[in-house]
């Protein structure tokens, strides 16, 4: 697969194309000039221009100082990849480091060989704090996320990744109408890969790492604000929610026990908001 066949959309907040990992990393191992489609969710405008050259980029730069989330911002490429006919939608963050075997990984892809039922391409991911790998995984009922070791392929199981580093298909996301916009940044990613196996999908598992910088690892509450968390928290309910009454049960034992955590927080008012949720959610 070259990497021109790809539509590359990167979303930013608060964060330059200097300052990305993402782009510093693909920078240095992607080996030839691509376009790159940017979705600027920051407060104010970073570049004047709509169109210009980065480095190794040709960018398409939009602006929407509303911050409408990742599902917009992916929603509006998506339209994008599909008008300029790009089969496949390379979704990325700014805070990825990238690696050349991941792009070996993607340039060395013969489809030809591939079943057609394969609608999503992953690598593995490992969080740069702790090095623990964080997808592939698999989300069990109550929303307890597991990663699991799979060989490279073609992968019929229910697995889930991450957005960033993921590539979809253009033609199987316009059929289901999109990314979901009752997600408009956390549990997007677990909402597309559930959708992708209830359909009867697959996912193909790249033999490549990539490095994840997560805020949800190391001191939580420094980490992560109390507003951050509210917004966390509501789209992990919602998203147990539409898993049954078996997973929500399950679900607000593991908030129970999460609120003991919170227990210790200088902030009292994310082990408030939790009990809220395990009571009258």
């Amino acid at each position: 697969m070259n990497l021109k066949e790809i539509f590359l959309v990167i979303v930013l907040y608060k964060t330059s194309l200097e300052d990305s990992k993402t782009v510093n990393s693909l920078e240095n191992i992607i080996g030839e000039r691509v376009n790159l489609f940017v979705f600027d969710n920051s407060p104010i405008r970073q570049y004047k221009s709509d169109n210009f050259d980065f480095r190794s980029f040709k960018v398409c730069y939009y602006h929407d100082e509303t911050n409408p989330g990742l599902s917009v911002a992916y929603n509006y490429a998506l339209d994008l990849a599909i008008n300029t006919n790009y089969s496949w939608l390379l979704l990325l963050d700014q805070d990825t480091t990238f690696t050349l075997q991941y792009i070996k990984a993607i340039k060395s892809l013969d489809f030809s060989d591939i079943s057609s039922s394969v609608v999503a391409i992953i690598p593995r991911v490992v969080s740069l704090v702790g090095k623990s790998i964080i997808a592939p995984a698999k989300i069990l009922l109550g929303g307890i996320c597991r990663p699991i070791k799979l060989s490279s392929g073609v992968v019929n199981i229910p697995i889930s990744g991450i957005n960033s580093g993921t590539i979809l298909s253009t033609a199987y996301m316009n059929s289901i109408n999109g990314f979901s916009e009752k997600y408009t940044l956390d549990m997007l990613d677990h909402w597309y890969f559930r959708k992708i196996f209830n359909d009867g999908k697959s996912v193909y598992v790249l033999d490549s790492f990539i490095n994840q910088d997560l805020s949800i690892f190391g001191n939580f509450e420094e980490n992560v604000s109390f507003i951050r968390y509210q917004q966390m928290l509501k789209s992990e309910s919602l998203f147990i929610k539409e898993e049954g009454v078996l997973s929500l049960l399950i679900f607000k034992f593991r908030l129970i026990f999460r609120v003991l955590k919170q227990l210790k927080y200088k902030n009292s008012d994310y082990y408030r908001f939790t009990l809220k949720q395990v009571f009258y959610n």
